[in-house]
């Protein structure tokens, strides 16, 4: 008997051992993770407007805010630069490094990112619209081991880049970076063949299927070398004028920025 009531007396205190620890338990992860009430997110709504001065205020926010978006589209609109062949850049990075400038027969080492435009963006597409990346070179992009790996041309050779991006290009420092409004008839949906085009499968599909649409193109001149240092052909004098300059032109129009009615 006197061993039954031992047996009994520590299987009491392993039970109420087990209650404690499962109390206690219990209240760590309550507190750790709260209701279902407890976690959904709590949205802070403004409360309507009580007076007419509270809504006189608003509205008046309202159009200072308007204002102030409107004067920074102007102020990028400003930013274009429109070439006479109707070519239009934006220059994204200066650059106040010493040497000469890109010019006729320059041997130009680039990197760059061609992105298309989303549907009803344009040029200043900060509030258009972001752009959505193509193909590119120099950066790593899609897995591709090409960081710093450069795309080698020579200013005024027709058949190496689009015909906007050579005019573009005319003038760039090392370090300089561009932005280029590619339209169709002067990228590649221009009837000839060329020499820049995407190394991956995804971008090589990605630019058929957008060939025929104003594209974007940021260019950075990484070196600047004449064709003797280079060891290139030199353009003809001829050819390397058509190409950079072109004829007078009108600027490409895309949609403008949609306004209120």
């Amino acid at each position: 008997a006197a061993a039954k009531e031992k047996e009994l007396f520590f299987y009491g205190r392993r039970e109420t051992g087990a209650v404690l620890l499962s109390s206690a338990l219990f209240s760590v992860c309550s507190l750790a993770s709260p209701t279902r009430a407890e976690a959904k997110i709590r949205i802070t709504r403004r409360p309507p407007a009580s007076t007419y001065e509270e809504r006189k205020r608003r509205m008046e926010e309202a159009r200072r805010i308007k204002e102030a978006k409107e004067d920074a589209e102007e102020e990028e609109t400003e930013n274009i630069v429109t070439l006479p062949s109707g070519v239009q850049y934006r220059e994204l990075v200066p650059s106040d490094r010493p040497g000469a400038a890109a010019a006729a027969n320059s041997v130009c080492d680039v990197t760059y990112v061609v992105y298309r435009l989303a549907p009803g963006a344009y040029f200043k597409y900060s509030s258009g619209g972001t752009p959505i990346y193509l193909f590119s070179r120099g950066y790593g992009n899609e897995g591709m081991d090409d960081l710093g790996s450069t795309f080698t041309f020579t200013l005024g050779d027709a058949a190496a880049v689009p015909l906007a991006v050579q005019a573009a290009v005319v003038g760039m420092r090392p370090g300089m970076v561009r932005r280029v409004l590619i339209p169709p008839y002067l990228g590649w949906d221009a009837g000839r063949e060329v020499e820049l085009q995407p190394d991956t499968f995804g971008g090589r599909r990605r630019l058929e299927n957008h060939r025929q649409e104003p594209l974007l193109m940021d260019v950075e001149l990484v070196k600047v070398r004449t064709p003797l240092d280079a060891s290139r052909r030199q353009v003809d004098e001829k050819e390397a004028g058509d190409t950079l300059n072109g004829p007078q032109r009108a600027p490409y129009r895309l949609p403008t920025p949609p306004r209120p009615k």
